[in-house]
C-alpha cells in the first residue's frame, strides 16, 4: 500500500513539475487566439503611430497618450536638468511673473549674501508671439554659500515650456576677497560661460509633438528633440496612458546606466514587487535587438487613496541592453500595466495581452538617422 501511495505521490509531483515547466517555458510567439479574441486585439492595434524614445522608435496605438510634463537628466561634466510641459502662452507669462516675484521675495540666511535672485537675462527670439524666454541667476539655496549659483532658464514655443537648470559658480563677492587671494581658481566666476552653454542648449533643442518623428541626427525626449549626434549621459522616462481604458498604460525608461544584472537574472521581487507571481519569462530577437521579457500577475495597482488595492492585474516588463549600453544602443526598459475592468466582458485575457505585447515590442527598433555617418 505504501509503495503504491509513494508511487502516486512521485507521479503527482512529476506532473506538477511538467505543468509548471510548460507554463513558464511556453513560447510567447506560439500563442494562438480564437478568431473573436484575435479580432479584439486587432481592433486595439489598428490605429498605431510611431513614437520616438531617445534613439529608439516604437509603434503604439494612437489611444495611448504621453504625459503632459516631465523632465530628464543630461550630463556633461555635471548634471543638467531639462524639463518640458505643455502650456499655452498666457499661463506661461503668469508662471514667469510669479516665479520672478517669488525669487525676489526669497532672502538668504546670511545677510552678507545679498539678494537671492542675482540677475535676470533675456533669451533672444525673433517673434515674441511665437517664442519667449528668460534666465534667472539665483543662489543654489537660502542656506548655501553665495558662490554656489543656479541658472534657471525658460523658453516657450509651440505651446510647450522648456526649462533648463544648470549649476554655476560666482566667487567675486566681497566676502571672498581673502579666499580669492589664496585660491583664485576656486573663487572665479563661470556664470558667463554657463550662460553661453545654456543658450547653445536652447538653440539645439527643437520642440515637437509626440507624433513628429525627426529624420536628422539627435535624440528625442518628452515634447522635444536635441539636434546633433550626442554621446552624453542621459536618463529619461515616458508614460503613455490609454485615453479610454483605465489602468492600462506603458512606462518607458531610457538611459545610459550599465546594470550589474540582465533583466532575467534579477530576483523575482524586482518585477513582482513581492505582490504577485511570474507567469512567463523568456527572450526573443526582433530588429537586431535581444528582448528580455518577464510577465507577472499580482496586486500592483493603487486605489484612489494611494494604497495598494486587492485587485489583480498584470505587469509586462522588457529590457534591452541593460548590461551593455552604448551611445548607439542605450538601455531601454518598458513596462505595460493592465488591470482588468470589473465587467469581465470588457476585459482582455492573459493570452490576448501577450499577443498585444508581442506586437508592440516587436516594433521597437533603432532610429538609424539618429547618428552621423561614420
Amino acid at each position: 500500500m505504501n509503495k503504491y501511495y509513494c508511487g502516486f505521490i512521485v507521479g503527482l509531483l512529476v506532473l506538477i513539475v511538467l505543468i509548471c515547466y510548460q507554463i513558464f517555458n511556453q513560447d510567447i510567439r506560439m500563442i494562438k487566439l480564437s478568431s473573436t479574441q484575435q479580432q479584439q486585439v486587432n481592433k486595439l492595434l489598428e490605429k498605431r503611430a510611431t513614437r520616438c524614445i531617445g534613439t529608439y522608435l516604437i509603434d503604439l496605438p494612437a489611444e495611448f497618450k504621453v504625459n503632459e510634463e516631465g523632465y530628464f537628466d543630461y550630463q556633461r561634466n555635471y548634471v543638467i536638468t531639462i524639463a518640458t510641459k505643455q502650456q499655452y502662452l498666457p499661463p506661461f507669462k503668469q508662471m514667469i511673473a510669479r516665479r520672478e516675484q517669488e525669487l525676489k521675495n526669497t532672502k538668504p540666511v546670511d545677510p552678507r549674501d545679498g539678494d537671492y535672485l542675482k540677475a535676470i537675462y533675456s533669451v533672444d527670439t525673433n517673434d515674441p508671439e511665437k517664442m519667449q524666454g528668460i534666465v534667472f541667476e539665483r543662489m543654489e539655496s537660502i542656506g548655501t554659500a553665495d558662490i554656489l549659483r543656479v541658472l534657471e532658464g525658460y523658453r516657450w514655443q509651440d505651446e510647450v515650456t522648456l526649462k533648463i537648470e544648470m549649476k554655476a559658480q560666482n566667487g567675486l563677492g566681497e566676502q571672498y576677497t581673502k579666499d580669492r587671494q589664496i585660491d583664485p581658481e576656486s573663487y572665479g566666476n563661470n556664470v558667463p560661460q554657463k550662460l553661453t552653454e545654456m543658450y547653445k542648449l536652447f538653440d539645439r533643442i527643437k520642440l515637437r509633438d509626440d507624433l513628429t518623428i525627426p529624420t536628422t541626427p539627435g535624440f528625442c525626449f518628452l515634447h522635444g528633440f536635441m539636434q546633433g549626434e550626442d554621446r552624453e549621459w542621459k536618463d529619461m522616462g515616458f508614460i503613455y496612458l490609454h485615453n479610454t481604458i483605465d489602468n492600462f498604460y506603458f512606462s518607458i525608461d531610457y538611459n545610459d546606466f550599465k546594470e550589474g544584472y540582465a533583466l532575467l537574472d534579477k530576483p523575482e521581487g524586482y518585477v513582482t514587487q513581492g505582490r504577485g507571481h511570474t507567469i512567463y519569462k523568456g527572450t526573443r530577437k526582433s530588429n537586431g535587438l535581444l528582448l528580455e521579457e518577464w510577465i507577472a500577475k499580482g496586486q500592483f495597482f493603487l486605489d484612489k487613496k494611494g494604497f495598494y488595492s486587492d485587485d489583480w492585474g498584470y505587469v509586462f516588463s522588457l529590457g534591452i541592453h541593460m548590461t551593455d549600453p552604448t551611445y548607439k544602443t542605450p538601455q531601454l526598459r518598458l513596462e505595460m500595466y493592465y488591470k482588468p475592468p470589473l465587467d469581465p466582458r470588457q476585459a482582455y485575457s492573459k493570452d490576448q495581452l501577450m499577443v498585444f505585447w508581442q506586437e508592440i515590442t516587436n516594433s521597437i527598433r533603432i532610429r538609424e538617422s539618429s547618428f552621423e555617418n561614420e
